[in-house]
C-alpha cells in the first residue's frame, strides 16, 4: 500500500493501516514476483519489450512495445537506455525467455526489471486490443530514450545531487538511525520517519527541505507531513545505496 492509499483508507474509516515502506524493490530482492496492472502497462512511464519472434510480433503485438526478439537480446546491451534506472518491461509467450532477459539485463546493471507474464492474454483480456504490423526497432545509431515523469512533490536525481551541494537546501534522511550510521548521504541529517513529527521543530523553515529514504515510501510520508505543516519540500522518490565513505549511488 502506498503512502496516499493508506492516508485515503484511513479517511474512509479504516483503523489497521499501514505501509510497507520497503516496497517493490525489496519484495523483488527476496525472490518474489510483481504482477503489474494491465492499465500500468497501457500508460506508465517504462520502456516495453516483446521478446517473441518478429513474426509473431507482426501478427499481433502490445502496442508501444520495442520488438527485440529473445534470440538477438544478448547482443542488444547498446539499444537499452541510458538511466540504469528505467523501469523495462518485458513480455512473451515463454516465460524462460522472461525470466533470462531480466538475468541479462541485471548483469548489465539495470535495477528495475519487471516481467509481464501472460501478457498478450492479460491485455486481451482487459479488452484492449493488439497493434498488427511492425512494433518499435531501435537501433545503436537509434537507441530507446527514456526520461523519467515526476510525481507531485518528486525531485530529479539530478537536483537531488546538485542539492547536496547547497547551503539553501537540507537533505533530511527518513531511514532508521542504524540505516543513516552504515552510510549516508554527505550533509544529510537524520530525522527517522518515525520520529518526524516529534522532532519537527529541529527542521528550520528557512531552508528548501527534501527528505529522502531507502526506495522513497518512507520519503514520500515524511514530504506529506512536513508540506501540511508548511515546509518547502519535495522528497525523492527514488532506490539509493549509501557508503559510509561518503560514496552514494542513486537509480
Amino acid at each position: 500500500m502506498s503512502p496516499n492509499s493508506a492516508r485515503l483508507a484511513k479517511e474512509w474509516g479504516f483503523e489497521n493501516v499501514s505501509v510497507y515502506v520497503q516496497g517493490i524493490p525489496v519484495w523483488k530482492k527476496t525472490g518474489h514476483r510483481t504482477v503489474p496492472d494491465v492499465n500500468y502497462v497501457k500508460d506508465g512511464n517504462i520502456v516495453l519489450i516483446d521478446l517473441r519472434s518478429a513474426d509473431k510480433v507482426n501478427k499481433g503485438h502490445i502496442p508501444r512495445a520495442y520488438s527485440i526478439p529473445f534470440a538477438t537480446l544478448e547482443d542488444a546491451d547498446a539499444v537499452f537506455p541510458e538511466q540504469l534506472g528505467a523501469p523495462i518491461m518485458f513480455y512473451s509467450d515463454n516465460d524462460k525467455e522472461i525470466k533470462a532477459a531480466i538475468k541479462y539485463l541485471k548483469e548489465w546493471d539495470y535495477k528495475n526489471l519487471i516481467g509481464f507474464y501472460d501478457g498478450i492474454e492479460s491485455w486481451q483480456n482487459k479488452g484492449f486490443e493488439l497493434q498488427t504490423g511492425p512494433a518499435l526497432i531501435a537501433t545503436e545509431d537509434n537507441p530507446i530514450y527514456y526520461k523519467k515523469i515526476l510525481g507531485p512533490g518528486e525531485i530529479s536525481i539530478t537536483d537531488f545531487k546538485a542539492s547536496l551541494k547547497s547551503d539553501l537546501i537540507l537533505v533530511v534522511d527518513a531511514r532508521t538511525p542504524e540505516e543513516f550510521e552504515a552510510g549516508h548521504f554527505p550533509g544529510s541529517v537524520s530525522i527517522p520517519l518515525e520520529d518526524m513529527a516529534n522532532r519537527i521543530k529541529e527542521i528550520p523553515k528557512d531552508k528548501f527541505i527534501i527528505v529522502h529514504c531507502k526506495t522513497g515510501g518512507r520519503g514520500e510520508i515524511g514530504y506529506r507531513l512536513l508540506k501540511e505543516k508548511g515546509y518547502a519540500v519535495k522528497f525523492l522518490n527514488a532506490e539509493c545505496e549509501c557508503d559510509i565513505t561518503g560514496e552514494f549511488e542513486i537509480w
